[in-house]
């Protein structure tokens, strides 16, 4: 909606809401002026009631004779006007209008200045009677309307009203000869009633009103000032907020690009979730958006492999969720992870980051693919603790090894014995046969040690033709059943080109406390003792 069409809006609805507002002002006015015009109309109405009322009285007698003041002269234009009762007393009659006509001009000369009536009609018999212009006014509206009342309001604080005289069967004597009719309306009485009151309230009512709309439009124009302000901050607001907005998506849209080519995986983290994921990743994980991803019920630490190793997480380590567990040890530990698509095996090194949006405090955890290195490192890490001819642990390595398993074996007091073996007269092989016989010999020797021995077993070749076979919660007498197996097996398997061929071994078993040396110094006198003995036999130390 642009911003003239709110205004126009607005303007409308504070013009509506001011006539909503004058409307019942108005109504009540106007009630309030109605109620008081209605008053003097009923006033009027009386006054007239009370003429036809009199009217009927002296109509029912057809007139009335009565004695008359001095010097009062019959009505000239009645028939039988005056009544001899004797030669002292000779009585006038008085008809209906003549009456209402004495009536109202007594009314005049009374002490009642508020109160006038007179009776007239358009064609009247009596001249004293003819229609002052509102009267005539009326007395046509009477013949037009057909209606038997007509009032109005003039300058001088006067309310005139007018009544209708409907012909009857009495007024007939004295009208039938000027064509009256039953039920016609020849004239009326006119009432004429002081106004100065009514128009001192309906002033008083229309100027309380003013008043009344005048506190209201400064109230609504008041609030109306507030609100356009309000509006017009708000319309700045949202034309600036547009504008941020805008540039804010720019730079989303630009940081989205840069994230979205990155060639690690990136994703924001809000301490237990991942809320976003470049498309790096989706691409990997095959899908066009995060959402789709979660949707299927997917979380990314599903996809991370178990590794025997504590620098890889997994999705819970020691009960702790990976991520928060990578925001605690990724200072001490390099974090890794494993994940595989498609058979293949892709390794990466994860990093965190706090970043601050709206006063949230996320992460942003980059996985860097360190497949390459990784592979590499970890073939040279094998190729250094590995003997390259017959795969198996060089001594090295078995140091070390040895160094762990003498520190369990002290911790859970549980037996550790190891098993050293060398091949008897072996340099006669190299010498009759050849290096590449001898390399052969040791080749296939090392597969029968490994044939016989258990998968959690450690062993080495030390050098040359000897070989030493760790073994973990194994006692002295185990470790010999174990050597006088590999003996036996040795001598029994027939060699290619060389024949059969015997071996001599070392056993012992680690006493508590001791160092590393003594303990491979003891089994290499068993060993030696093996061999000063006869050889093709086992020594327990």
């Amino acid at each position: 909606m642009n911003t003239s069409l709110k205004y126009i809006i607005f303007y409308i609805v504070f013009a509506i809401t001011a006539f909503a507002l004058y409307y019942p002002i108005d109504i009540f006015t106007k009630n309030s002026i109605d109620l008081q015009k209605n008053i003097l109309i009923k006033q009027a109405q009386t006054h007239f009631n009370d003429q036809i009322n009199t009217r009927e009285w002296n109509a029912q007698y057809g007139g009335v004779y009565v004695k008359p003041k001095k010097g009062q002269k019959p009505n000239p234009y009645l028939k039988n006007n005056i009544l001899k009762v004797d030669d002292n007393l000779t009585l006038i009659k008085i008809n209906p209008a003549w009456m209402t006509r004495q009536l109202s001009e007594l009314a005049k000369q009374s002490d009642i200045k508020d109160f006038h009536f007179k009776i007239t009609s358009l064609t009247p018999i009596n001249p004293n009677n003819i229609a002052t212009p509102f009267e005539k006014k009326a007395l046509k509206y009477f013949a037009k309307s057909k209606k038997k009342e007509y009032y109005e309001f003039n300058r001088d604080n006067k309310f005139n009203y007018m009544g209708a005289l409907v012909t009857t069967k009495s007024c007939l004597p004295c009208h039938e000869h000027q064509g009256y009719k039953i039920d016609d309306i020849r004239g009326g009485i006119s009432i004429n009633l002081n106004s100065s009151e009514y128009e001192s309230i309906k002033l008083s009512l229309e100027e309380k009103s003013l008043l009344v709309k005048i506190f209201l439009f400064i109230f609504l124009f008041s609030i109306a000032i507030l609100i356009h302000k309000q509006l017009k901050h708000t319309l700045e607001l949202e034309k600036e907020i547009k504008k941020r907005t805008k540039e804010i998506n720019s730079t989303k849209i630009l940081l989205q690009n840069i994230l979205d080519n990155d060639k690690s995986f990136l994703l924001v983290s809000n301490g237990t979730e991942v809320i976003f994921a470049n498309q790096t990743f989706l691409d990997f994980a095959d899908f066009s958006s995060l959402s789709d991803f979660k949707s299927e019920g997917n979380h990314i630490s599903d996809r991370f492999e178990k590794v025997d190793d504590p620098d890889f997480l997994h999705q819970l380590n020691n009960g702790v969720h990976w991520i928060e567990y990578m925001q605690k040890e990724q200072q001490n530990k390099n974090l890794k992870v494993l994940i595989k698509k498609n058979s293949n095996e892709y390794y990466f090194k994860l990093h965190s980051k706090e970043i601050n949006i709206d006063n949230k405090l996320l992460y942003l955890i980059t996985f860097d693919d360190i497949t390459d290195d990784y592979i590499k490192i970890k073939d040279l890490t094998t190729e250094a603790s590995t003997d390259p001819l017959t795969g198996l642990f060089n001594r090295r390595k078995l140091n070390g090894v040895l160094s762990k398993e003498i520190d369990i074996s002290s911790v859970t007091k549980s037996p550790l014995s190891i098993i050293f073996l060398d091949i008897d007269h072996f340099k006669n092989v190299n010498d009759t046969f050849g290096h590449d016989v001898g390399d052969e010999v040791l080749t296939d020797l090392s597969k029968i040690i490994t044939s016989a021995t258990r998968q959690g077993d450690f062993i080495a070749r030390w050098g040359g033709e000897e070989f030493m076979i760790a073994l973990q919660a194994t006692d002295n007498s185990a470790a010999s059943h174990l050597a006088e197996k590999i003996r036996v097996a040795v001598e029994a398997y027939s060699f290619n080109v060389v024949g059969n061929i015997t071996i001599s071994l070392g056993v012992t078993e680690y006493q508590q406390d001791e160092s590393k040396n003594n303990f491979t110094k003891r089994v290499d006198k068993a060993l030696y003792e093996a061999k000063e003995s006869g050889r093709n036999k086992v020594v327990v130390k």
